[in-house]
């Protein structure tokens, strides 16, 4: 038995003459970056999510600097962020040359902590990044409250998290702005890299749009009115894009579905296979991330079965290596070193065969029954 993580062929396979169409389509119509798909694709994104305004970047974490530069981080400026998440966010905050200041995670749902929030806020804090992550999302309505209380700028890292939405609003549109990465594996997976920025201000657009063509601002070619960055999106990947947006909800579905049979299985289980969430929130299973407490060994034996796992993520952020001039010191993020400790990805993506996911079930199960006291 073998049973991969993620399966790209199989994403990419249906779609091999629509890809062939693009690129040929963008060489012979000398359409390469920022024309007509690009614009198109910023259209659908801000029809899809109700944004005013939708800003196309190269990736996530481009966007992340994008935003964060036109918010105002920079020396002496302090950025709040989670603890517990991918890299981007703080990585963005440091190459900005501003201070991140992590966050810990709510023990509940391994998200931001509002509670941590309010109690790590400086004088110079100007910016809080909530990040959405697995199949959960922070509490919006929380961190919103703190924020407003505060005057903090909200940027909501949404990165994985187009489709879902909490209290009906969707992903990426609790805050100033969001943001939506386009990576393969994501829910609207692309070829290689891709974002697009989605928020209601004008002047932050605005910013954004100038930003990621090397400061010029799109009327006179060459006249660049500050130093900006090249993170350009390409018009195949938009064409692509475009292309799949028709059928994001059916994709969802399927791993709503497919996220149904492992709750199915687990339930009843002695160990705490999914992340708690409240029935407000309606959830995209980006990935499927079990929590136990002897994770290594469960993903060892599902190793020797055949099934990949991904641990997402093996430190909390204040303790990895990137950033120990800040510092930090075991035992300091408790919540996130928990979920760094206990979290474990299991295989789902929309092209998953059910027998495959039969396969996953019956491992895990088979590991639980060994030792079930301890799981």
């Amino acid at each position: 038995m073998n049973v991969p993580f993620f399966n790209y062929s199989a994403r990419f396979a249906p779609d091999k003459d629509v890809i062939k169409e693009l690129v040929y389509r963008s060489g012979t119509t000398d359409q390469f970056i920022l024309k007509e798909d690009v614009r198109r694709l910023e259209e659908a994104i801000c029809a899809y999510t109700g944004a005013a305004h939708a800003v196309a970047a190269a990736n996530g974490t481009s966007a992340l600097v994008l935003l964060l530069r036109t918010m105002g981080a920079g020396p002496g400026v302090d950025v709040l962020t989670p603890a517990f998440s991918f890299i981007s966010t703080a990585s963005a905050i440091r190459l900005l040359g501003a201070n991140p200041v992590f966050v810990d995670a709510d023990p509940r749902t391994g998200m931001m902590d509002p509670a941590d929030l309010e109690r790590r806020i400086t004088p110079q804090s100007r910016i809080v990044i909530p990040t959405h992550l697995f199949s959960v999302m922070a509490d919006m309505k929380a961190i919103r409250a703190v924020a407003r209380e505060h005057g903090l700028l909200v940027l909501e890292d949404s990165a994985v998290a187009l489709g879902a939405s909490q209290d009906g609003v969707p992903a990426g549109r609790h805050g100033d702005a969001g943001l939506y990465s386009f990576f393969p594996a994501k829910p609207l997976g692309g070829i290689g890299d891709g974002a697009v920025i989605v928020t209601d201000d004008e002047e932050l657009a605005r910013g954004c749009r100038m930003l990621r063509n090397h400061g010029q601002d799109g009327v006179t070619r060459f006249l660049h009115h500050q130093l900006g960055y090249n993170s350009r999106m390409d018009e195949v990947l938009a064409g692509y894009l475009l292309h799949k947006l028709g059928r994001i909800d059916r994709l969802l579905d399927r791993r709503r579905d497919l996220a149904a049979r492992y709750h199915e299985a687990f339930a009843g289980l002695d160990v705490r296979l999914a992340v708690t969430v409240d029935d407000h929130e309606s959830r995209m299973y980006y990935t499927y991330v079990v929590q136990a407490e002897r994770r290594d060994e469960l993903r060892a034996e599902l190793e020797e079965a055949g099934v990949e796992t991904q641990v997402y993520y093996p430190a909390a952020l204040p303790l990895q290596p990137a950033f120990a001039d800040l510092g930090a010191r075991p035992g300091d993020y408790p919540g996130a070193e928990r979920f760094a400790s206990r979290s474990l990805a299991l295989p789902l993506y929309p092209e998953m065969p059910d027998g495959d996911v039969d396969e996953v079930i019956r491992a895990v199960v088979s590991f639980l029954a060994k030792e079930p006291q301890h799981a």
